[in-house]
Parts: C-alpha cells; structure tokens; sequence
C-alpha cells in the first residue's frame, strides 16, 4: 500500500472526505452530475483522500434508468452530486467514536509517530468536535 500524502490526510482529517472510509464495505448510492447514479459497495483499499470513491460490485444506472452492472467502478470527486449513506448507519456517531478512539491508519506508513499531539491535530479535532456539537444542536 501506497503511504497517504500530507494533503490527503489534511482532507480526511479536516472535512468529510472521511466517510468513504468509515463506510467501507457497505453499499451506497452515489448521485453523479450528469443525472445517473452508481450503487455498490465501497472498498476502502481503493479509496483515497481526495474523494475518489472505489466500488466493488457496482450497478451504473443512467438518466434513462438503464442498468450496467461492473465489477468495480471509480468514482472521480468532481463526478459526485451525493452519496446517500445507509439507513442502519448513524454518521455523526460513527465520526464521533472515530475521532474519540483515534482513526486508524489509512495507509500505514513505514515509521509510526509516537508521542503527543501537535497543536494542529489538536485544534483539528477540536474543531471536528465543535462541528458535531453543532450538528446535534440543530437536530434537536
């Protein structure tokens, strides 16, 4: 496996870029930009921070309704309209306890860092806890 960039885990880190790989191996449905959809189940090993979404799996539906089946599909970030999560799955809990338990690795490097925090995954995290505090707050 290929050693994740500083920038692809900025965008993991700090956005939702996250979700793909939270939702690995359960089924989605991804809403393109040119009106068709793509189902199927994400494989986070193809998956990257940047957004590019790898299907296993995969069923193409076009604007027509028409079906194509694949065995795996790539999902480019400029493609995605939206991804409809699955209905068992609760998001924000499922970031909560990923930033509580620490992430796991994406892609593991060959010398993991040991010690404390920087002050930026500090305010990084901070700010991820902030932005679900809010999300709750405006559910209830």
């Amino acid at each position: 496996m290929q050693k994740a960039s500083g920038k692809e885990t900025y965008l993991i880190t700090n956005t939702l870029n996250c979700l793909p790989f939270l939702l690995d191996g359960h089924s989605v449905l991804i809403d393109l930009r040119n009106e068709s959809s793509v189902a199927g189940r994400i494989d986070a090993t193809g998956t990257d921070g940047f957004m590019n979404i790898h299907l296993i799996d995969a069923v193409f539906i076009d604007r027509y309704g028409l079906q194509y089946p694949f065995e795996q599909f790539m999902v480019r970030p400029r493609m995605i309209r939206q991804i409809h999560l699955p209905a068992h799955l609760d998001a924000e809990s499922a970031i909560r306890d990923w930033l509580d338990h620490g992430r796991k690795p994406i892609r593991k490097a060959p010398q993991q860092r040991k010690g404390k925090m920087t002050f930026k995954e500090k305010r990084a995290k901070q700010k991820h806890i902030e932005v679900l505090n809010e999300i709750s707050k405006n559910q209830k």
